[in-house]
């Protein structure tokens, strides 16, 4: 994501978080900074109450889409509104209820971290994704290819961390 794409995509997630703010809290929700955050992996989005900034993963943007920014959007909101009520904003009882009642949809989907790192068995090509680089890998060998360690079916590093995928 090059800056300029980030500065459209920040502009449009601010431009929700007012429609939304405006739609499903009357205007009760104080100011947020909004950010994308390409780090964000394992987690939708997140909520900073003390510095009032909201992070939203740019990955499951790309797997999924702008409908889910805009529920991960909604569910960070509810946990401002639940804060500046006073409340705990962590996920209870309270907070499910607020989220449903405000539009949001309670459901699990996955964002898939991509993987920097991809190794691959020389013999049958097989690849093997990780998000961490190997350690030893010269240690490690194709298991489809043979149960115990082979060093003719030894493991190696196809692609790294910044290198372009290539699709043939």
């Amino acid at each position: 994501m090059d800056s300029k794409e980030r500065s459209e995509l920040e502009a449009r997630l601010r431009e929700e978080f007012e429609r939304l703010n405006r739609e499903r809290f009357d205007n009760s929700i104080e100011d947020y900074k909004l950010r994308f955050s390409k780090s964000s992996v394992r987690t939708h989005g997140s909520i900073n109450l003390e510095t009032k900034t909201i992070r939203i993963s740019y990955p499951m943007y790309e797997q999924h889409g702008w409908e889910m920014v805009a529920q991960t959007l909604l569910h960070e909101m509810t946990h401002a509104l639940i804060h500046q009520q006073g409340g705990h904003a962590r996920h209870t009882k309270r907070f499910w209820n607020e989220f449903e009642k405000r539009g949001g949809v309670r459901d699990r989907i996955d964002v898939k971290p991509t993987a920097p790192y991809v190794y691959a068995c020389p013999t049958c090509q097989q690849e093997i994704e990780r998000i961490r680089p190997m350690k030893r890998p010269w240690l490690y060998s194709c298991i489809r290819c043979d149960r115990n360690y082979n060093p003719k079916h030894r493991l190696y590093l196809k692609r790294e961390k910044g290198q372009i995928k290539l699709e043939c």
